[in-house]
């Protein structure tokens, strides 16, 4: 029984005509410029098969430097002799049921320990797990293909959420029971898309050389990718020994339990999923992964990471924390709490400065996490944004975004305290003259939150959001002083977006209310209280408005 992963079809990739279909690995980095994308409807398995063939690459191709970066980028392809090569040399560790070293497996582990497959699939209904995108539940799902278990198996060794897993006969459950988060279960990922396949991968190919201590110090003799150590997966405490290993890092001790149906076809049921490496106590991905912001925390606790990763939040588009994905603010240059951006885009960055990437160009930015509970998955999210290059390397244009993204907070505090004011009349219709009762504040907060006024609103700035970073980048001209100025236009333009959308949210939650005359005063005092505060923080846009007006007058 076998079923390798260099030629049989598992990997889905959409092509430049549309179509999807499923190659090998070798097909897929051969055939990487005819290809526009990795696709599935998981994007945690999308970013995981991408994390796995940028470690192929990098094994074979570095690159060392910038220069050997840009032969690669120039050639349009990367050598298929070279990766035949190696994928002739280590094909035996490819193979999905090998005997010794089965892919991302440990042959060791004995079968009767196996839950049901549908345990790799955090979109999956298994055991007490939510239900995101489907119904499925242990009992019903008979078995899966070797594709789809190939592809749950990469996705799962990089997104485990931390919690109980099972132990062998014999082992101390205070030390195998329960598991660390995997490496990618905690923090939102940033990938750079290309145009095609090719584009993409190298776009996200950071400089790799233990010399140069890119992207971080390793020692090059140690750091392999998990298929080519020898060794079985052990559970215990470990640091990477490099980017490659940090790639391919084994979370889990798996094992895939194959069988062979009446008409011949391999199925899985089910899969051992145990304890694997785990990171020390205190150790911090910062400075060595190279896909994730990070921001201080100078009042992290014991135990605490002092540089937690820029994480997804139920209540926050990615968008709104355009900031510390695009700059890196150092401690002594602002008061603000500083933060690092992702690698991958230092690394652009000094490509384009260098001439080698055309500064003026806008690359898509992927933005792909998991939010946990504990052991509970509550979503994940995939988000992109434009973004275009000269963002990495532009104060003035950053600051301008900045303008931009506090003017959507100014305006969600004014409909905050516009629902709080509501909410206060509603409570307390006379609470405003001298003698009337005023209402618990208590039960204020709590209205307020209910009526949910924010839910209405930063949905609605999200698409337009996306075509300001496009615009405010264009939108530039030399003052007097031959320093350049960003926005003129498009922040007046974005100030009137921001009015509409906050405007909008307020309307179509004023429109809930009853028509009793309570409820007409209460309105009447949330709207005046939103346009009193927001016409203070918008004020600045329309003198700008006026003053582009008057110069074009004259």
């Amino acid at each position: 029984m076998t079923f390798n992963l260099i030629h049989e079809s598992w990997v889905p990739c959409r092509m430049n005509d549309g179509m999807v279909h499923e190659l090998g690995i070798q097909a897929a980095l051969a055939r990487a410029p005819d290809i526009s994308e990795l696709t599935h409807s998981s994007p945690l398995v999308t970013f995981a098969l991408h994390r796995l063939l940028l470690a192929i690459l990098h094994r074979n191709f570095g690159p060392e430097d910038s220069s050997e970066w840009k032969k690669l980028w120039d050639s349009g392809s990367w050598d298929h002799e070279t990766l035949a090569t190696y994928f002739e040399r280590w094909k035996s560790r490819f193979d999905l049921f090998g005997s010794t070293h089965p892919f991302y497996q440990d042959a060791s582990l004995d079968f009767q320990y196996a839950v049901p497959i549908s345990k790799l699939a955090h979109e999956l209904a298994s055991g007490n797990n939510p239900t995101l995108f489907d119904h499925s539940i242990d009992q019903a799902l008979v078995g899966v293909a070797p594709a789809m278990a190939a592809r749950w198996l990469v996705a799962h060794q990089g997104f485990a959420v931390g919690g109980l897993v099972s132990l062998e006969k014999g082992q101390n459950p205070k030390l195998f029971k329960s598991a660390d988060a995997a490496p990618l279960a905690k923090g939102a990922f940033a990938l750079l898309k290309g145009r095609n396949l090719f584009e993409t991968l190298m776009l996200n190919l950071h400089g790799y050389s233990a010399s140069g201590g890119v992207p971080f110090d390793f020692e090059a003799q140690k750091d392999t990718p998990a298929w080519e150590r020898n060794a079985q997966i052990q559970a215990r405490d470990r640091l990477p020994h490099g980017y490659l290993d940090l790639l391919t890092w084994q979370s889990r001790r798996m094992r895939l339990h194959p069988e062979v149906d009446c008409s011949g076809h391999i199925l899985i049921r089910g899969v051992v999923i145990m304890k694997g490496n785990q990171f020390p106590d205190g150790f911090s991905r910062y400075d060595r992964e190279t896909m994730l912001a990070f921001q201080s925390n100078p009042k992290a606790k014991v135990g605490q990471d002092p540089w937690p990763a820029l994480a997804l939040r139920e209540d926050r588009a990615l968008w709104r924390d355009s900031l510390s994905l695009f700059e890196t603010v150092r401690p002594n240059q602002t008061q603000e709490r500083p933060g690092t951006r992702p690698k991958t885009l230092d690394w652009v960055n000094d490509l384009a400065r260098e001439g080698k990437l055309d500064r003026k160009s806008a690359v898509p930015l992927d933005l792909i996490g998991l939010c946990t509970d504990r052991a509970k998955v509550l979503f994940w999210r995939h988000e992109r944004l434009p973004l275009p290059l000269e963002y990495l390397d532009d104060k003035a244009l950053l600051d301008k975004l900045k303008h931009a993204l506090n003017l959507c907070e100014d305006a969600a505090g004014a409909l905050r305290m516009s629902a709080r004011e509501l909410a206060r009349f509603l409570l307390a219709p006379n609470c405003d003259q001298r003698d009337a009762p005023k209402p618990n504040p208590d039960e204020v907060k709590s209205l307020a939150s209910s009526i949910a006024i924010e839910r209405r609103y930063w949905p609605a700035l999200e698409a337009p959001f996306s075509q300001l970073l496009v615009r405010l980048a264009g939108d530039r001209t030399i003052d007097a002083d031959h320093e350049p100025i960003y926005g003129r236009n498009a922040l007046p333009q974005w100030a009137e977006t921001i009015r509409r959308a906050a405007a909008r949210a307020l309307d179509d939650t004023l429109l809930d209310l009853n028509t009793s005359g309570r409820s007409f005063k209460a309105a009447a005092r949330g709207r005046r209280e939103f346009y009193l505060r927001f016409g203070r923080a918008i004020a600045p846009y329309r003198t700008m408005e006026v003053s582009d007006a008057q110069n074009q007058s004259t």
